[in-house]
């Protein structure tokens, strides 16, 4: 009758030790997904700062190429004045030499309108929502695993208790029989 009982035991401590092992690995998910939430939350909070940025960017680099599209138009005019006191040498130099610089002044403004129209073709508010959306959605998706695995270890938790139960009545009953055996 002992030997039964040390079976049980030895079998009951075996199960105990695959359930630790168990409970360990559902701890160890458990602190990853609320580090990942936590990761989340800091890129969710980093949001607006990063969407300010991008659009400072984007206005400086219009700002930036309208500087430098001055200083070319400056260049150029100080390059036709520079030209125009050359007048009575070569007219035709001058006619020559006032088309290049209305081209490449054509080619600045067409550069700067494209580049205008493609900042202002860029819609980001539509973006910035369907990160937000995607943002919520995975936020949404691991709160459902976390509430999976809070049922999950319930359910486990329960299963312990019977089984502990189960042990411990039939522990219980072998001592009574076997104390009646005596």
């Amino acid at each position: 009758m002992k030997e039964q009982i040390n079976e049980q035991l030895a079998l009951l401590e075996k199960e105990l030790s695959r359930l630790k092992k168990v409970t360990d690995y559902i701890d160890d998910t458990k602190n990853t997904a609320q580090s990942v939430i936590t990761e989340l939350k800091t890129v969710q909070g980093n949001y607006s700062t990063y969407t300010n940025k991008i659009f400072d960017l984007y206005k400086s680099s219009v700002e930036q190429i309208k500087k430098e599209t001055e200083l070319q138009i400056k260049e150029g005019v100080i390059h036709f004045e520079t030209t125009g006191s050359q007048i009575d040498q070569t007219n035709r130099e001058k006619l020559v030499e006032t088309k290049r610089l209305l081209e490449n002044y054509r080619k600045t403004v067409e550069a700067t309108d494209n580049l205008v129209k493609t900042l202002e073709a860029v819609d980001f508010p539509t973006r910035l929502d369907n990160i937000e959306q995607q943002v919520s959605k995975n936020h949404e998706e691991i709160e459902n695993r976390f509430n999976l695995q809070d049922k999950q270890n319930k359910l486990i938790k329960i299963l312990l208790f019977v089984i502990l139960g189960i042990v411990s009545i039939g522990g219980i009953s072998g001592l009574l029989i076997w104390l009646k055996i005596i």
